[in-house]
């Protein structure tokens, strides 16, 4: 559905422009109450302009952008430099309430640009901490009283699932960047970390004391 979406969005800018790319001819089937226009366009979604795409995934939800990356190792590639996960990263920011929350995630866009790192899966790595980091301030925002068994529970699990998460992405990093150095890596581990940091803070300050992990 998302890859006809991009298909017919393609033809209708192309039209728009008096460059419609038609080969075929005006046909008025029988029966027909209006005229119908037959084209035979030859194009694929990897041939759009990066613009394009990058504007048409600005309405598309995250599964299908990624379904659409599944489908062609091109459109991938292409998907991943028009800056369209920036963009998701940042769309993102909208669906958290608290204005913290929100600067984490600003805080994070800046901390991938500062370091260079610009690549789609830094930031599809970055969202998905920050997926986390909603779930678990969602229980310690709530405004119920949190008790400190809850806190220390939703903190391990929150860690369950991070810290594997983040250790997974250094490995493959370093398989990607050949000669990368141990700074280059370290800053990149604590990079990542920021949202968890922020999270034992608001922990600690719900329950009074989060375990050392």
């Amino acid at each position: 559905q998302a890859y006809n979406c991009l298909i017919h969005f393609y033809k209708r800018g192309k039209c728009s422009l008096g460059n419609c790319p038609s080969t075929g001819n005006v046909t008025a089937p029988r029966g027909s109450r209006e005229m119908k226009m037959s084209y035979r366009v030859q194009a694929t979604l990897s041939s759009l302009p990066s613009e394009l795409i990058r504007q048409i995934c600005g309405y598309l939800n995250t599964a299908d952008i990624i379904s659409l990356e599944f489908t062609d190792g091109q459109l991938r590639q292409l998907i991943g430099e028009s800056g369209v996960w920036r963009d998701v990263l940042l769309g993102w920011r909208e669906q958290v309430k608290c204005s913290k929350q929100r600067k984490l995630v600003e805080q994070m866009v800046d901390i991938l640009g500062k370091k260079g790192l610009q690549e789609a899966r830094h930031y599809k790595i970055v969202l998905g901490i920050l997926r986390q980091t909603k779930k678990i301030l969602s229980v310690v925002d709530s405004d119920r009283y949190l008790t400190f068994e809850e806190g220390t529970q939703a903190w391990v699990t929150y860690l369950s699932v991070i810290r594997p998460m983040v250790a997974q992405f250094i490995t493959e990093e370093k398989k990607l960047i050949v000669g990368a150095r141990r700074k280059e890596i370290s800053e990149l581990w604590f990079a990542l970390n920021t949202p968890t940091a922020y999270v034992r803070h608001r922990v600690s300050t719900a329950i009074g004391y989060v375990h050392a992990a």
